[in-house]
């Protein structure tokens, strides 16, 4: 049988509700008990019979005669199944509007005619049209209180269609209805016997299901990691493509990679999922991978920058403004952004770009956010759920989003056309040549807690044991690979970035490499990681800011406090201590020479065999 998710939206009283209650019971879902309960109601307030009644659950509801809560409705005849989600139209509810819209196959769009084009109508088409809805079914209600209903549904209808055709949104048909008196819902009426096309209920039922993008390119969405009878899972959801046992995927922004070797869907294990699958899936080696992750097909994956330009639809009662930070929830992950502008405001009536230096309750806008964070979207896919997005402040929606292109993409985006060379020498030919591994050892910490003066500190000793070892330090970097860059959030992440390549590139060659960076950023230490994730080692040096104050022999501390040094970590930054470090040195209560012999201990642990530890 065949079922459609519909939403109803409208204005204020434009007869979504009483289309709905006047179709159920047409249908014959309406028990001749209920309906004479709904007569007696009706009579009592001394009003028509109100068919909208069938659906409102609250009695302030009945009393006011509005809907204020979204309703799902099952309306079922012998060949087709339709959920109805009737959608309020008050503004303070587009809220409402919003989430019951963005689970459906269709929207149905309730014009009153003697009403026609609200300002509330147009601002539901612009949501609509922000959904990705381009094929919409519209009902031009209560012609019964028209003196000429042909005339009149003609004149809406030619309003409807030269407004929808501003917003690129096709009618799937414009139908005439009198509700009240069930013309044209699921029979003809006296009202609307000039009318030769379908009821409402036939162009229902010629609707198509919104398929899920079955065809597109893979995208698994990661929920969660767990472990189960000894196993790692990657817990998640197929939102497009396909996903079979076997295949390798790379998983965005911090594009770490592994081969899928189990597909559960328990208790059953499959070959293979579609779209729209929850599933549990094992990889062949244990990556970093965290909620939030997209996973895709290296060769197709999704677009990956710090800058996403966006339209949004503002659902704030307080308004907005360029430099406010905000969360964005896009697919299963959730990271900070901020507004850095607000490029227009749309005119809903009349479709054109207005600059604003605020959003309002109700406004549809472009706004660039921008986030220090790398993202994954997709642009090209509009109904995939890292293309939509909500903004929430303080706990609250305040704002949902589609992105429209991703302004600021990562460096060294043009580098689609190589592939990368696959060594002569293995890595366990240079460990046995060597007699060691390779190994990151990144050392992260505030400015002066010691982190450059215990790597080097390790490294004499490393040397003098007959290890292969090179320390990478963020300021001698700064002088060289890294000169360009400077302290912005962006620019910090990008030091990180490239340190950890280089890094990843050493201890291939079977180093040991120490870093010595502040890497004030947990993310960034993640995309660090990603870099080497099979011998990534992250050392916390933990010191006191009061410490690492007082044994500042450069004075930065001292300048940034006068202001002359902006973005200073611990005093004008943040520095987000890790939240389980792999080790941790605390030189605020150690001297220089115990935190060596500790770090010294722990990486000879984690690169020699136990054979040749005491070497």
């Amino acid at each position: 049988m065949k079922q459609l998710r519909i939403v109803m939206v409208g204005d204020v009283d434009a007869g979504k509700s009483t289309i709905l209650g006047r179709l159920l019971v047409d249908v014959g879902q309406v028990t001749e008990e209920k309906l004479r309960e709904l007569e007696s109601s009706s009579a009592k307030r001394g009003v028509p019979i109100e068919y909208s009644f069938l659906l409102d659950a609250f009695q302030v509801e009945r009393d006011q005669a509005i809907t204020l809560d979204v309703s799902r409705v099952w309306v079922r005849t012998r060949d087709a199944e339709f959920v109805f989600v009737d959608a309020p139209g008050h503004r303070e509810l587009i809220r409402n509007l919003l989430s019951g819209a963005s689970e459906v196959d269709a929207p149905v769009m309730v014009v009153a005619a003697d009403e026609g084009i609200t300002p509330q109508t147009r601002k539901q088409a612009l949501f609509l049209q922000w959904l990705g809805f381009r094929d919409i079914l519209v009902a031009i209600n209560k012609l019964d209180l028209a003196q000429d209903p042909q005339a009149e549904f003609q004149r809406r209808k030619t309003e409807v269609a030269e407004f929808l055709a501003q917003l690129d949104i096709i009618p799937h048909a414009i139908l005439p209805v009198a509700a009240r008196n069930g013309d044209n819902v699921v029979t003809s009426g006296s009202l609307t016997a000039w009318w030769s096309g379908p009821t409402l209920l036939e162009a229902l039922k010629a609707l198509e299901r919104r398929e899920r993008q079955a065809g597109g390119p893979l995208r698994f969405l990661v929920q969660d990691v767990y472990r189960r009878d000894g196993s790692r899972f990657v817990a998640g959801r197929v939102e497009s493509g396909e996903l079979h046992c076997g295949d390798y995927l790379t998983f965005w922004p911090l594009q770490t990679g592994a081969r899928v070797t189990r597909i559960v869907q328990w208790p059953r294990v499959v070959e293979r999922a579609s779209a729209g699958s929850p599933v549990a899936i094992e990889l062949d080696s244990r990556v970093f991978v965290d909620r939030g992750a997209v996973g895709s097909r290296a060769s197709d994956a999704p677009e990956l920058g710090h800058v996403l330009q966006a339209r949004v639809v503002w659902l704030g009662a307080d308004s907005a403004k360029a430099g406010e930070t905000l969360r964005l929830r896009l697919g299963t992950r959730e990271i900070p952004v901020t507004i850095q502008r607000i490029d227009e405001v749309i005119d809903p009536e009349t479709i054109e770009p207005k600059s604003a230096e605020e959003l309002r309750s109700g406004d549809v806008a472009i706004v660039t956010l921008v986030s220090r964070e790398l993202i994954a979207a997709d642009v090209a896919l509009g109904g995939s759920s890292i293309t939509r997005f909500i903004l929430v402040r303080n706990g609250t929606i305040v704002a949902g989003g589609r992105v429209d292109a991703v302004v600021g993409r990562a460096r060294g985006e043009g580098a689609t056309n190589v592939v990368a060379m696959t060594s002569s020498v293995e890595t366990h030919e240079r460990s046995e040549r060597n007699g060691h591994g390779g190994g990151v050892f990144w050392l992260t910490g505030l400015p002066s807690a010691g982190k450059s003066t215990v790597a080097m500190a390790v490294q004499r000793m490393l040397f003098e044991r007959g290890r292969n070892v090179y320390v990478l330090d963020g300021d001698t970097l700064r002088t060289t690979l890294n000169v360009d860059l400077g302290f912005s959030d962006e620019d910090r992440a990008e030091n990180v970035r490239r340190t950890a390549a280089v890094a990843g590139v050493f201890a291939d060659a079977g180093f040991i490499v120490i870093c010595a960076l502040i890497s004030p950023f947990a993310a960034d230490r993640e995309l660090a990681r990603a870099a080497y994730p099979n011998g990534f080692n992250e050392i916390y040096v933990s010191c006191d800011l009061a410490t690492a104050e007082r044994r500042d022999v450069k004075g930065h501390y001292q300048r940034a406090r006068r202001g002359e040094l902006a973005h200073f970590t611990g005093v004008s930054s943040p520095y987000e201590i890790p939240k389980a470090p792999d080790f941790v040195v605390d030189t605020t209560s150690q001297r220089v020479e115990e935190s060596a012999a500790m770090l010294l201990e722990y990486i000879e642990a984690q690169v020699l065999e136990p054979t040749t530890l005491r070497a």
